[in-house]
C-alpha cells in the first residue's frame, strides 16, 4: 500500500497488522525488526587520508612527472656508460618528486581539513521515540521501531521514523529541511486525496523532521532507507564523484604534454643523429631527452596547487568554505545557479510589508512612524497579546508568523513579555486549521477585552462592526468588499495577510462573534537586498540564475520579480507540470525557465541532470536534506553554513558560512581568477619551454651540440619558471573578468593560449638564439688556433685561414675527431655563446611576466594596470638567484659549465669580454618590447581603427541592451 495518506485508518491497522489503542506487543515488534533491520541510515563512509594522500600521486600530470624524474637518473646511466653516478645527477629526481609530493600534501591536507568527522545522515536519526506497546506507553531506540509500531509525538522532539498520523491535535511540522517550505505545516488525521507532491501530504509525518506545537499518534508506516529520507541517502551514494572541470582539462593537458614531450625527444634524437651520425648517440639522446624534459612544466602541478590554496584562504575569510582545491575553478565555470529560496535569496524570517488600516493599505514602515491612535494601541495589544511566541535577545521561540507580529510590535516600542504581564490572559481559544483563528480574553484597565486574529475572510464573517479613525462604525457589505480587495491585492503579490478585531466582555465568557474589526496585517519572507544585486551581478556575468522552492507558484514568481529573475507566468513552472514532462519534453523548455515551484527531492535532481545534459556547468544551492541529492549532482553543490542541515554540508563542495546568496558570486569571481591565473602559468612555462626547445633544437641542428646542459634547463626550469608561476598563482584579482562569460567545461586549458604561447616562445627563442651568437664573438680565436696546434689530439684540426669563431667551430666539426671527443671539444668551445644564451634566458621572463594578463581587454578602452606585488617580488628574487649562479665562482663554471674566473685558459672573464654579459641582459628586454608593441597594435586596431558600422553595430547592442533592463525594472515595479 503506496497511497497511505488515502487510506482509512482501520484499512492501516488491517494492513499492518497492528492496533492504534495497545499498539503492537513486544514478540511481534522484535520478529518485525529481524526481518526488516534497524530503522536507521548507512553511515557515509570516510576515505583515509593515506587514500587521499595515494590518490593525489596517480593523476596524469603527477604521473608525467615522476616519469621525468626517473628519466633524469637513466639518462646520464646512458650517455655515460660504465661512470658512476655523481650527487648532481638526482639532484633533478630530487626536486621534481619534492614537487610531486607537496601537492599531494597540499591535496591531502585541503580534503582532510573539509571533511566532516561523523555521517551527517545519521546525525540527524535522533536516538529516542515513544511508542504504544502492549497497552503501555515507552520510550525506546529509534533505531528499534518496526513498522506498525504506534508512537506519541509531542512539540519539540524530532519525527524518529515515517508515519500516518490517527490522531491530531492543532499539531504543527516543520518539514522546511524536505520540502522547502519555510512555514510550518499543520497535520491532520484525515484521509487526503493521493499526491506526489510531499508538501500537500498533510497525513504523513516525514523521518527527521520537527514537531513546533501541539500533539498527535502516528502508525510508522516506513523506517530506514525506505522513508524519505532514506531515499535521499541512497540517492546521494548513487551520485557517483565525477571530476571537475578543472581536473578534467588538466588531465587532458597532461596527456597531450606527454605526446608533445615523447614526439619532440624522439624528433631531436633522429635529426642529431642523422646530422651528426649515430657514432655519439647516447650524447645525442641526452640532449633529446632533456629537450622532452623541459618541454613538460615540472612546475604546473605546483603551481596548480598553491594557486587553489591561496584562493581556498581568502574565500574563507570571505565565508566561503572549498571543501576541495578543484572546486575553486569550477564556481568560475558556472553559468547556471540553480538555488533555493528561503533562507538564501529570502531572509528566512517572515516580515510584516503592509498594514490595512481604514480600509487602506498603508506601508509597514510608514504605519510605525504614525501617531499612536486608539485605533493602532488596539491594534498592537492584538498583534501580541492573541500570540504565544516569545524573542529574548538572540532566542526566538515560537511559530514565525507569530514571530513576524511580535517583532513588528518592537518596531514600535512594545514589549511582547511586559504586555502579557501587564494584560494578563484570562482565557484563550487555541488556533485550529478549521477555523483558522486564535482568540484570547485579558484583562485590560479593568475590563475584559477578548482579541482574535486569524484569516482575514474567516474573521470578517464574525465581525459586526469596524474601527475607522478611531471611530467604531457598523460594518457594511461596502467595507468587506474593501477589505477583501486590499487583501487580494496583497495575497497577488504573494503576501500573506492576518486579519485582527476585538470585543468587550461583560460576562468572562470568550465567544468568537460580535467582534470590532481593527486592522490587518500583510508579511512575507523578504528577499535580500544583496541578493538582487548579486542577481544582477550573475545576470551581467553571463550566469543564469534558476529558483528552485517548494512553495506555490504564485508565491515563488511575486518573489522571483522582486529579485529580477522572472517577470511572466511562462516562466514558471511547478513539480505537478514536472511529473507529466518527458525528458525531451523538459530539454525543450528548461532554457526558458527562471522559476521551479511546488518540487521534491527528485526533481530538483532532474532539474540539475536536464541542464547538465545540455552542456551547462551547474551550481546548486540548499540547506536542507531535500537539497542533498541535487548538491551532490550538480557541478558545484553549495550548502548554507548556518541554516543548513549536516546532510547538505556533506554532499556539497562548498560552504557559505554567512548564508548569503551574494556570497556565492565572491566564489564565482574567485574561481574566475583562479582559472585565469592558471592560464597565465601555462602560458608563461609553455612560452618558455617553446622558447628554450627551439632555440637549443636551432642551435644543435648547426653545430651538433647542445648550447645548454642539462644543469641550466633544470635551472631554468625549476627556479626562474616555478618562481615566476607561483608568483602569477598569488597575484590580485581581475574584477574585469565578471564582464565575460563563463569558460566553457569542455575547452581545454590551452584554449585561447596556443597564440600567446608562439608570440612568447618565437620572440624568445630568436632573441636566445641571437644571444648565443653574439656571445660567441667574444671567443678568443688565437688561443684556440694556439691551443689545437701545440695539442696532438687535436692535430687534425684545420687552423689555416681560420680567422673567426665560425671558421673554428666549422673546422671543429669537419675534424677527424671521435663523436664523443668532438662533442666534448664543442661542449668547451661555445662557453660564451652558452653563457650569454643563459643569461637572456634566465632574464628575459623576469620582464615579460608581468604582460601576460590575458584580461579582459576588449570590454573597456580604458586599461587598468593591475600591479602583482608577489611577481615583482619573484621577479626580484630570480634576479639575484641568477645573477648569483652567473657570477659565483665554481657554481657559474663547474656546476653549470658557464664562463667562469680564470680557471678555463680560453673561456674566463676578462675586460676585453665583460660587455657579453651586458649585452645578454639588454638582449633579454627585446621580447618585453616587442609583446608590448604587438600587444599595443592590437589593442589600437580592435578599439580605436574600428570600421563605422561596427561602431554602429556596437552602439545598436548597448542600446538593446540599456532597454531591455528598463522595461525589466518596470515589471518589476
Amino acid at each position: 500500500m503506496d497511497s497511505w495518506e488515502s487510506s482509512k485508518i482501520k484499512e492501516i491497522e488491517e494492513k499492518l497488522n497492528t492496533d492504534i489503542k495497545t499498539g503492537l506487543d513486544e514478540q511481534e515488534a522484535a520478529k518485525r525488526l529481524l526481518e526488516n533491520g534497524k530503522n536507521e541510515l548507512p553511515t557515509g563512509k570516510v576515505t583515509p587520508w593515506w587514500v587521499t594522500f595515494l590518490h593525489a600521486f596517480v593523476e596524469p600530470l603527477q604521473l608525467i612527472l615522476m616519469f621525468a624524474a626517473v628519466i633524469s637518473i637513466v639518462a646520464p646511466v646512458i650517455s655515460r656508460p660504465g661512470q658512476p653516478l655523481g650527487m648532481h645527477d638526482f639532484i633533478d629526481f630530487i626536486v621534481i618528486m619534492m614537487i610531486v609530493v607537496v601537492d599531494a600534501i597540499l591535496e591531502t591536507v585541503q580534503t582532510v581539513k573539509a571533511r566532516k568527522s561523523v555521517d551527517a545522515l545519521k546525525s540527524l536519526s535522533k536516538p529516542k521515540a515513544v511508542v504504544l506497546r502492549n497497552h503501555n506507553q515507552k520510550e525506546i531506540d529509534a533505531a528499534d521501531l518496526v513498522v506498525g509500531d504506534i508512537v506519541i509525538l509531542e512539540a519539540g522532539k524530532y519525527v524518529p521514523a515515517e508515519l500516518r498520523i490517527v490522531q491530531s491535535a492543532d499539531f504543527m511540522i516543520d518539514e522546511s529541511i524536505l520540502t522547502g517550505e519555510s512555514v510550518p505545516v499543520e497535520k491532520t488525521h484525515k484521509a487526503i486525496a493521493e499526491t506526489k507532491i510531499l508538501a500537500e501530504k498533510t497525513n504523513i509525518a516525514f523521518m527527521s523532521t520537527f514537531t513546533t506545537a501541539g500533539r498527535a499518534v502516528g502508525i510508522v508506516i516506513r523506517t530506514g532507507l525506505d522513508t524519505e529520507i532514506g531515499k535521499i541517502s541512497q540517492a546521494i551514494e548513487k551520485n557517483e564523484e565525477s571530476q571537475t572541470p578543472l581536473e578534467k582539462k588538466i588531465s587532458k593537458f597532461g596527456y597531450v604534454i606527454s605526446c608533445v614531450a615523447a614526439v619532440i625527444g624522439v624528433l631531436v634524437f633522429l635529426l642529431l643523429s642523422l646530422v651528426g651520425g649515430f657514432e655519439a648517440w647516447a650524447s645525442y639522446l641526452m640532449v633529446a631527452i632533456t629537450l622532452a624534459i623541459g618541454i613538460i612544466p615540472e612546475s604546473l602541478a605546483a603551481v596548480i596547487s598553491i594557486t587553489l590554496s591561496f584562493s581556498t584562504k581568502r574565500m574563507a575569510k570571505n565565508n566561503v568554505i572549498v571543501k576541495k582545491l578543484a572546486s575553486v575553478e569550477t564556481l568560475g565555470s558556472v553559468n547556471v545557479i540553480c538555488t533555493d529560496k528561503t533562507g538564501t535569496l529570502t531572509q528566512n524570517k517572515m516580515t510584516v510589508k503592509k498594514v490595512i488600516e481604514n480600509n487602506k493599505i498603508v506601508d509597514a514602515a510608514e504605519f510605525v512612524n504614525t501617531q499612536l491612535t486608539k485605533q493602532k494601541e488596539l491594534l498592537l495589544k492584538a498583534l501580541v497579546l492573541p500570540n504565544d511566541s516569545i524573542t529574548e535577545g538572540s532566542e526566538r521561540i515560537g511559530d514565525p508568523t507569530e514571530l513576524a507580529l511580535v517583532d513588528y510590535a518592537e518596531l514600535m516600542g512594545v514589549d511582547e513579555l511586559i504586555y502579557r504581564k501587564k494584560f494578563e490572559r484570562i482565557d484563550e481559544i487555541p488556533f485550529d486549521s478549521e477555523r483558522k483563528l486564535m482568540s484570547t480574553l485579558n484583562s485590560v484597565d479593568s475590563k475584559k477585552i477578548a482579541f482574535t486574529k486569524g484569516a482575514i475572510d474567516q474573521l470578517l464573517s464574525i465581525c459586526d462592526h469596524i474601527m475607522i479613525e478611531d471611530k467604531v462604525i457598523k460594518l457594511t457589505e461596502s467595507h468587506k468588499n474593501e477589505i477583501m480587495k486590499a487583501s487580494i491585492n496583497l495575497s497577488d503579490d504573494a503576501l500573506r495577510v492576518l486579519a485582527f478585531a476585538y470585543k468587550e466582555v461583560k460576562n468572562n465568557k470568550l465567544e468568537e462573534n460580535g467582534l470590532t474589526f481593527v486592522g490587518a496585517v500583510a508579511m512575507i519572507d523578504p528577499v535580500r537586498k544583496e541578493a538582487v544585486q548579486a542577481i544582477e551581478e550573475a545576470h551581467a556575468a553571463g550566469i543564469e540564475v534558476c529558483m528552485i522552492t517548494g512553495d506555490h507558484a504564485i508565491t515563488a514568481l511575486a518573489i522571483a520579480r522582486d529579485l529580477g529573475l522572472a517577470y511572466e507566468a511562462n516562466q514558471v513552472i511547478s513539480s505537478d507540470k514536472l511529473d507529466t514532462m518527458s525528458d525531451e519534453e523538459l530539454n525543450d523548455v528548461i532554457d526558458n525557465i527562471r522559476v521551479f515551484a511546488r518540487v521534491n527531492p527528485e526533481h530538483k535532481v532532474k532539474i540539475v541532470s536536464t541542464l547538465q545534459n545540455k552542456g551547462y556547468i551547474v551550481s546548486m544551492t540548499g540547506d536542507g536534506v531535500n537539497d542533498a541529492p541535487s548538491l551532490s549532482k550538480a557541478d558545484i553543490g553549495v550548502a548554507m553554513g548556518i541554516t543548513g542541515t549536516d546532510v547538505a554540508k556533506q554532499a556539497s563542495d562548498v560552504i557559505l558560512t554567512d548564508d548569503n546568496f551574494a556570497t556565492i558570486m565572491i566564489g564565482v569571481n574567485e574561481g574566475r581568477n583562479v582559472y585565469q591565473k592558471i592560464k597565465r602559468a601555462i602560458t608563461l612555462l609553455m612560452g618558455f619551454n617553446l622558447a628554450n626547445v627551439l632555440s637549443i633544437l636551432i642551435i644543435s641542428l648547426i653545430f651538433k651540440i647542445s648550447p645548454l646542459e642539462a644543469t641550466n634547463i633544470l635551472y631554468i626550469n625549476l627556479i626562474v619558471e616555478s618562481c615566476l608561476a607561483i608568483a602569477i598563482g598569488m597575484g590580485p584579482l581581475d574584477n574585469t573578468l565578471m564582464k565575460l562569460k563563463p569558460q566553457v567545461g569542455k575547452n581545454g586549458l590551452l584554449k585561447g593560449l596556443i597564440l600567446p604561447i608562439i608570440k612568447i616562445g618565437v620572440l624568445s627563442a630568436l632573441c636566445s638564439v641571437g644571444s648565443f651568437f653574439i656571445g660567441m664573438i667574444a671567443t678568443d680565436v688565437a688561443a684556440w688556433n694556439e691551443i689545437f696546434k701545440t695539442t696532438e689530439k687535436y692535430s687534425s684540426i684545420n687552423t689555416e685561414n681560420i680567422n673567426s669563431w665560425l671558421d673554428q667551430i666549422y673546422a671543429i666539426m669537419n675534424s677527424k675527431l671521435s663523436g664523443i671527443e668532438r662533442i666534448d671539444l664543442l661542449d668547451e668551445y661555445i662557453a660564451f655563446g652558452r653563457t650569454s644564451m643563459f643569461i637572456t634566458i634566465v632574464m628575459s621572463p623576469l620582464f615579460f611576466a608581468h604582460l601576460i594578463k590575458l584580461s579582459n581587454w576588449k570590454s573597456s578602452i580604458k586599461v587598468k594596470l593591475l600591479i602583482s606585488k608577489p611577481l615583482v617580488y619573484a621577479s626580484l628574487i630570480a634576479f639575484v638567484l641568477s645573477l648569483g649562479v652567473i657570477l659565483i665562482p665554481g657554481l657559474n663554471d663547474n656546476v653549470l659549465g658557464l664562463v667562469g674566473y680564470g680557471k678555463s685558459a680560453t673561456a674566463h672573464w676578462t675586460n676585453n669580454n665583460i660587455w657579453v654579459i651586458f649585452t645578454a641582459f639588454s638582449i633579454a628586454i627585446v621580447p618585453f618590447l616587442l609583446i608590448i608593441l604587438i600587444d599595443g597594435i592590437i589593442f589600437y586596431s580592435y578599439h580605436l581603427s574600428i570600421a563605422n558600422w561596427q561602431k554602429n553595430q556596437k552602439m545598436l547592442a548597448e542600446m538593446i541592451n540599456q532597454d531591455t533592463k528598463e522595461q525589466n525594472k518596470k515589471r518589476k515595479r
